[in-house]
């Protein structure tokens, strides 16, 4: 059962406070929040939306810093310097990201984690008679959750009335099984013993509501707004859902085991947008269209087949039950997609293309749809 969140409503009224106010890196962020908001509502206030971010000095690389998190202070520097050199195209917002890798709750949870190449990975250590598995509550003198608290209260300190606050990863509770347990161990256990896992994941909500509820509560306090890993803004609070770990079993398994947290997460929080990515995860497309508070799906092709032109049947179909999509594109395939798809409730996120690839795809959206480029 989801547990009801009692501070939305009031995380709703700073949020739509935030919102209704220019920000000082983006005056017209209310006319772009009323882009965002027109999109979740699957309907179309000019035109689709189109988040684009490009690195105005390619000489300088922008990264994820997590080498830097052990001296937040020089970590904060470092991320300003790259807001500064982030150009925010369309409908994107300038924001700084609390990033602490993916599944974030691995480390919380009491996971070794490391760092490697811009990125972390969680060492897996459960037994096969999961007889040594943790407690999955945070511990209050946790490292991680004391750097985690520091860094949102520092960043939404310095953000109100700038810019955005952008959450970390969380992950999904069957995304930190595959990683505590292992990929081939935690299939196994999917067939041999899946009461199990759904129990381990059903120990896992509320520790993720905790966390969750702290990334609002500490932004919000401090007059400040917040946008997840995807770049969305929203008037009311939403949530990422995701489960990577989806590709590697069948439909009859993910319903089975996967589904109900998914479900009851996007139902404590009232609005979400699930990560569906590649190939493998699109099977389980029909499942997650039953979920009546996942309003949109936003969908990643995968590497090795970074086209999504293939997929137009499967947005199609997601647009036919009236939930909104944001598609993960080149740049030269959003008038393509464009003109296979219908524009309510579309989106685009365009950032691994050439900085004027990018620029052209969104000049070349405003002219489709007579919209101005500036807001």
């Amino acid at each position: 059962m989801s547990q009801p969140i009692e501070e939305l409503e009031r995380w709703s009224s700073c949020l739509r406070r935030v919102s209704s106010s220019g920000l000082q890196l983006c005056p017209q962020f209310p006319a772009i929040a009323r882009r965002h908001e027109a999109w979740w509502a699957h309907a179309l206030l000019d035109r689709p939306l189109f988040l684009g971010t490009a690195n105005k000095d390619p000489s300088r690389a922008i990264t994820r810093r997590l080498e830097l998190l052990h001296d937040p202070d020089v970590w904060l520097a470092a991320k300003q310097a790259d807001l500064r050199q982030t150009l925010y195209i369309g409908d994107a917002l300038p924001n700084i990201r609390v990033d602490f890798g993916p599944v974030m709750l691995g480390g919380l949870l009491g996971g070794s984690v490391w760092f490697e190449s811009d990125t972390t990975w969680t060492e897996a250590f459960i037994n096969d008679d999961w007889s040594n598995a943790p407690s999955w509550s945070i511990a209050q003198d946790s490292a991680w959750w004391n750097l985690l608290q520091l860094l949102l209260a520092r960043v939404a300190e310095d953000a109100a009335g700038r810019y955005l606050l952008c959450t970390p990863d969380l992950g999904g509770s069957a995304d930190l099984m595959l990683n505590f347990r292992g990929s081939s161990q935690l299939c196994m256990d999917v067939v041999d013993q899946p009461e199990r896992v759904r129990a381990a994941i059903d120990a896992v909500y509320p520790a993720w509501r905790q966390t969750f509820c702290e990334l609002y509560r500490i932004t919000t306090a401090a007059g400040a707004g917040l946008i997840h890993w995807l770049g969305l803004w929203s008037d009311v609070p939403y949530m990422i859902p995701a489960c990577d770990f989806s590709f590697m079993i069948s439909p009859q398994a993910f319903q089975r085991v996967c589904l109900p947290d998914i479900a009851r997460q996007a139902a404590t929080v009232g609005r979400a947008v699930f990560h569906l990515d590649g190939a493998g995860a699109a099977r389980h497309i029909d499942a997650l269209l039953e979920v009546p508070e996942i309003q949109a799906i936003q969908f990643t092709p995968g590497t090795g087949s970074p086209s999504a032109l293939p997929w137009i049947p499967m947005v199609r179909k997601i647009q036919g039950k009236g939930r909104s999509v944001l598609i993960v594109a080149p740049a030269e395939e959003v008038g393509p997609l464009c003109d296979a798809l219908d524009p309510r409730g579309l989106a685009f996120l365009v950032y691994d293309s050439p900085r004027q690839a990018i620029i052209g795809a969104f000049d070349e959206i405003c002219r489709r749809f007579g919209s101005p480029g500036d807001a």
